[in-house]
């Protein structure tokens, strides 16, 4: 399901040292290539997974996408009939979601807030994070808050279910990693290195801005965790019942999956 292309040695330097270089916040700018960085992704493959993970639990239809970058899964979800409702916190990310779904002539209810503490009168009956959100969370307690605030939205019987990128993965694809993309806007070039002790992976993107000696700059750090982490994080939590699978197979999660699918259920 995941690709990687175009490793560069890890001393590579950004696109071009600029006199004016302005720090934003990320997805600020990045919202708009936000597609094309996911474009290797087949969104399709992906929703069949997910529906035959929580199949067995036969779960209504109001869901929820926490961390929904720029829609696709949630208006994907949409056109099957689920009551979508999708949140993130970069409000650049949530307009283009917004666009897409009116264009596409979906109903989702879209909102800006954060995965940790977003708060709603709907409960819900499947929570998905999905595109690596988790990994944003760099503190167990950040981590630990998102479950129980997970927990909190859900029905009886609800499912949450996530991703997590491990250190296996960056290791193989992410030390030393860059990209670069050319537009009418400008483009930008992503330079990736991952610290194997922090388990830290820190992405730079350098993005033109039109104006001469001047860029803006995102940068975006995760955090890889192994699969004792993962079951901690579930064992500490509120939910009853929990599976941690490797993402491709589908198969029990081991030292070996570069990806997990977490599942987990709150009691009925």
């Amino acid at each position: 399901m995941y690709i990687y292309s175009m490793v560069a040695p890890e001393n590579s330097k950004a696109m071009v040292h600029k006199i004016n270089i302005h720090k934003i916040q990320p997805y600020q700018r990045l919202a708009s290539y936000y597609d094309r960085l996911m474009d290797y992704i087949d969104y399709d493959i992906w929703v069949e997974d997910i529906e035959l993970l929580v199949q067995p639990f036969n779960p209504a239809k109001h869901w929820l996408d926490i961390s929904c970058g720029t829609g696709s899964m949630a208006i994907k979800l949409a056109k099957r009939g689920l009551h979508m409702t999708a949140v993130d916190i970069s409000s650049d990310m949530v307009d283009i979601a917004r666009e897409k779904a009116n264009l596409d002539q979906v109903h989702i209810d879209f909102a800006v807030g954060d995965m940790i503490n977003y708060q709603s009168q709907q409960a819900y009956d499947v929570i998905i994070n999905l595109h690596d959100g988790l990994n944003y969370l760099l503190d167990v307690t950040d981590i630990q808050l998102f479950m129980a605030n997970a927990y909190s939205l859900l029905n009886p019987g609800g499912i949450l279910l996530f991703d997590v990128v491990t250190p296996l993965l960056c290791q193989t694809h992410f030390r030393g990693y860059r990209e670069i993309f050319h537009d009418e806007n400008g483009g930008y070039e992503r330079i990736t290195n991952y610290d194997p002790i922090s388990r830290l992976a820190e992405s730079v993107f350098t993005l033109d801005t039109g104006e001469v000696d001047t860029v803006d700059v995102e940068t975006h750090i995760q955090k890889a965790y192994e699969i004792e982490e993962v079951e901690n994080f579930c064992a500490s939590s509120d939910f009853e019942w929990w599976q941690i699978l490797d993402d491709e197979s589908l198969e029990t999660g081991t030292s070996e999956s570069e990806r997990f699918m977490v599942l987990l259920r709150k009691n009925p």
